[in-house]
């Protein structure tokens, strides 16, 4: 008799168990399109980034193609090719090494799942996924980094984005723009109606401002009643225009708090990455925050920019 006539049912059960698992490994490897950097540790904790150029610099230069604002990161740390169906990681004579698990490497073909450390600190893991585990791990840092009352961007992440902005701007020569305005009398509308009023508020106000946004500007709670817009690419003229266009939103806005009407209105100080002579994060919102200091002490419910003074 034939082999094919010794099998038991056991040996059925497992021949078709391993036919499903081959077959869902397959379905796993055509759905496999997305080749992610995740930041583990360091800044930006659970980052996602999709690599999808032919070739890419991991630096700390504002040239570099993913740039980490990280001191124990050369300029121009290590260079990622795409290669067959991976990337081959290369350092680029770094002064603190490039580790793949652990090891420091000089060249390496990267594997789904790797650890990549870049230096002391900054720690990412190389994966290979489909669009539903790219949608999961997008997510999850999504929500690590909003802020749970009005859904606006926190200010960790506020900080890091204006790092992040400001070297976009000077590796392509573009401009940047940076709002900070602040709830006038708020503290009256807490006093007055009670906390959750105030709350309601700042969801109301939050929401109205996404939706005059374009989708690559970002919205962040600065703290407490204090709000932040980072607008890539707008001159001060622009940024000028676009807060007076919010903060005349923002007044006639008619706010329904349990039946009572609220109103409020807003102070803005615009900076622009061009009026600074030290371009720097701090820099940028010191400016913007003395000019909505000037802003208040000038009446509140105005605007105060390059352009208007």
């Amino acid at each position: 008799m034939s082999d094919l006539m010794d099998f038991d049912d056991d040996d059925e059960a497992t021949a078709v168990v391993s036919l499903s698992d081959l077959r869902r490994k397959k379905e796993v490897a055509h759905k496999a399109k997305h080749h992610l950097l995740v930041n583990i540790q360091g800044t930006e904790l659970g980052r996602v980034r999709e690599l999808t150029a032919s070739e890419l610099v991991i630096g700390r230069g504002t040239d570099a193609s993913i740039w980490i604002p990280d001191d124990g990161v050369s300029r121009k740390h290590a260079r990622l090719t795409r290669s067959d169906e991976s990337y081959l990681c290369e350092d680029l004579n770094s002064a603190n090494g490039t580790f793949v698990q652990g090891r420091k490497v000089e060249r390496c073909q990267l594997k789904d799942g790797d650890q990549i450390q870049l230096g002391p600190k900054a720690i990412f893991r190389y994966s290979i996924t489909d669009d539903d585990q790219k949608a999961l791990l997008e997510q999850l840092y999504s929500t690590s980094v909003t802020d749970a009352l009005t859904g606006a961007r926190n200010r960790e992440f506020m900080d890091t984005l204006l790092m992040t902005e400001i070297s976009f701007a000077a590796r392509h020569r573009t401009p940047l723009s940076f709002l900070l305005f602040d709830l006038d009398h708020f503290k009256s509308v807490n006093d007055t109606y009670g906390h959750p009023a105030g709350d309601h508020v700042l969801q109301v106000i939050a929401a109205t401002i996404r939706n005059e946004l374009r989708a690559e500007d970002n919205l962040c709670r600065y703290g407490g009643e204090e709000f932040a817009i980072v607008l890539r690419g707008i001159e001060k003229h622009g940024a000028h225009a676009s807060g007076e266009r919010l903060r005349k939103r923002i007044e006639e806005l008619l706010i329904n708090y349990e039946g009572t009407i609220l109103r409020v209105t807003t102070s803005i100080g615009i900076a622009t990455l061009d009026e600074l002579s030290e371009t720097s994060p701090q820099a940028l919102v010191s400016l913007a925050d003395q000019r909505l200091y000037e802003a208040k002490k000038s009446g509140r419910n105005r605007v105060v920019s390059g352009v208007s003074r």
